[in-house]
């Protein structure tokens, strides 16, 4: 009886902490081939020559929101996606034959500083899973005047490796954290989320800015 108290301190303990299980990477600008690699690339080419398709609207059940930790869970990255201006009104790719050469993200460009927002002060709390995450805290929206810029980054990345095209191009804002406190019953000591009870305040919550994201196809040959 007195080990299983015991454990159940130590678990409460780490879960004010924030320190668990080892980092996990986070997101950077650049192009990933991951279960593309059989698909041939092509040659590269001028990012003039690539076509640019903004993401129309996002799925039922399209994962919208995505979170990070790093340093034993002291930083927090968290993400939420959004569609580009214009994108409802948007073009489609042509039609035909495209194969998937790699997913391709761009660097953080400089977020819109009215449209964008974090509450004061960052308090969550859930009990039996309903409540306030620290998702519903902030919001991120792009500069609108950085979208070309952006777009062509997209381009570039997707020049070198031969691509015809970004089809699914849409944003990411995103905000972080450094260690919360406060307290809470759960499962997963690394994370604000909890199934029974949870309730607590960020610590040195701040926005970052926007990243965009997109497929870079290539015809099918």
């Amino acid at each position: 009886m007195q080990a299983r108290f015991l454990l159940f301190v130590i678990s409460l303990a780490l879960l004010n902490s924030g320190c668990a299980l080892p980092p996990k990477p986070l997101w950077r600008a650049g192009a990933s081939r991951a279960g593309f690699e059989e698909n041939p690339r092509g040659m590269p080419k001028a990012p003039e020559d690539v076509a640019v398709y903004l993401k129309r609207d996002f799925s039922l059940g399209e994962p919208t929101e995505a979170r990070r930790h790093f340093a034993c869970s002291t930083t927090t990255v968290l993400r939420k996606a959004f569609l580009l201006p214009g994108a409802a009104e948007a073009p489609p790719p042509p039609r035909g034959d495209w194969e998937p050469v790699a997913y391709v993200t761009t660097e953080e460009y400089p977020r819109d500083e009215e449209r964008s927002w974090l509450r004061e002060p960052p308090s969550f709390g859930q009990v039996l899973g309903l409540g306030t995450t620290p998702m519903d805290l902030f919001e991120v929206r792009l500069d609108e005047r950085f979208l070309p810029d952006a777009l062509d980054r997209l381009r570039h990345y997707a020049a070198l490796l031969g691509a015809d095209a970004v089809v699914d191009v849409y944003a990411t804002g995103e905000a972080e954290y450094h260690g919360w406190k406060g307290f809470g019953l759960g499962f997963d000591v690394r994370t604000t989320r909890s199934l029974l009870y949870l309730s607590g305040e960020l610590l040195d919550f701040r926005l970052r800015d926007v990243r965009l994201h997109g497929l870079a196809v290539r015809r099918a040959e």
